[in-house]
């Protein structure tokens, strides 16, 4: 969280945009997030939000916000908030492989033309935790930019939960709610992420 941060502001800086970032939940009123553009949820993790904080957010982002959702905020610590889980992330978190629990794997970019992606290699050898889901949200209306070859890790057990996917595991994804933006990445578990320019480079578009 500190290193993501620590991105986000010199990426803020570098730009001209503003930020502001807080761990308060009572920011999440119709007045305050009338003042921002996007939300970036940096690792966020568990049940957050009162539940007037949570209606607050859903109108925003209907009503045309942008979220930005960060590794530990697709986990499945945020089933209480189904809508979030089931509208914003679009998938449910199963686990991440244990032992090892970081791995070398190689990433495939699914669309070379968008530009969150665009830059990257076709293929993408870096390391991270490897999140798993239960299901694709691979669907009409969500466009999935990156996949993880599983060939190239072992995804193992969580728990004794399978973790493998097949051929089909999407890594960052965007699609919108109703007026909305999303984009979501399951990439980033340690600070070093935050430093690789490849990853910074997406996080940037």
């Amino acid at each position: 969280i500190p290193a993501a941060r620590q991105m986000l502001q010199g990426m803020a800086r570098a730009r001209g945009w503003s930020i502001h970032i807080s761990d308060n939940g009572a920011l999440y009123n119709p007045e305050d997030l009338a003042r921002f553009d996007v939300i970036v949820w940096n690792n966020v993790t568990g049940d957050v939000l009162l539940p007037e904080q949570r209606q607050a957010m859903r109108k925003w982002l209907e009503e045309g916000g942008g979220f930005v959702g960060l590794h530990a905020a697709g986990d499945s610590s945020h089933d209480a908030w189904r809508w979030y889980q089931d509208n914003v992330i679009r998938a449910r978190m199963t686990g991440h492989p244990i032992d090892p629990q970081f791995q070398q794997a190689t990433l495939r970019v699914e669309q070379p033309a968008d530009p969150i992606v665009t830059g990257l290699p076709p293929e993408w050898v870096r390391e991270d935790e490897w999140y798993s889901f239960e299901a694709s949200p691979r669907a009409p209306d969500v466009r999935v930019l990156l996949t993880i070859d599983e060939s190239t890790y072992a995804p193992g057990k969580f728990f004794g939960t399978p973790l493998s996917m097949g051929d089909d595991h999407p890594m960052i994804w965007k699609h919108c709610v109703d007026g909305g933006r999303v984009v979501y990445s399951a990439l980033g578990h340690a600070g070093e992420s935050y430093a690789e320019p490849g990853y910074r480079e997406v996080l940037t578009r």
